[in-house]
C-alpha cells in the first residue's frame, strides 16, 4: 500500500507564486515580440489617455489592497486563512501586470507592464509566505 504525501501550504503557495511569474513573464515576452514585429494594435492615441487613467486606477487599488492584506496577513493565526490572503494579494499584483501587459500591447509604451510587474513583485515580498 503506498500513501502519497500531500504538498505542505508552503510548497503550494511557492507553486501558485511561480505559476503566476511565469504567466506574467510569458506575457510580457509574447507582447514584447508582437510590439517589436508589429507595433502596437490601438487604433488611436485616444486609447492611450484613457488606458492610462484605468491602468492608475488599478495600481491604487491593487496598492491599497496589498498594504491591507499585509496586515490581515500578518495578523492572521489559521494558516489556511493566511494562504487565501497570500492568493488574493498576489492576484491584485498580477491584475497590475496583466492589464500593463494590455496598454503595452495596445499603445507600444512598457513602461505601464513594468510597472505591474513590479507591483507584482512587491505584491511577493509584502505578504510573504509563512509556514
Amino acid at each position: 500500500m503506498t500513501t502519497s504525501a500531500s504538498p505542505s501550504r508552503g510548497t503550494t503557495l511557492r507553486i501558485i507564486r511561480m505559476a503566476l511569474l511565469a504567466g506574467v513573464l510569458s506575457f510580457g515576452g509574447i507582447i514584447t515580440f508582437l510590439v517589436s514585429r508589429d507595433g502596437p494594435r490601438g487604433g488611436g492615441s485616444d486609447i492611450g489617455a484613457a488606458l492610462q487613467w484605468v491602468n492608475i486606477a488599478f495600481l491604487i487599488v491593487a496598492a491599497a489592497g496589498v498594504l491591507v492584506l499585509q496586515r490581515k496577513h500578518a495578523a492572521e493565526r489559521d494558516p489556511a486563512q493566511r494562504q487565501t490572503w497570500n492568493i488574493i494579494a498576489w492576484a491584485l499584483g498580477e491584475m497590475t501586470a496583466m492589464f500593463g501587459g494590455v496598454h503595452y500591447l495596445l499603445v507600444g509604451s512598457p513602461a505601464p507592464y513594468l510597472v505591474g510587474l513590479a507591483m507584482l513583485v512587491a505584491s511577493f515580498v509584502l505578504v510573504p509566505i509563512r509556514e
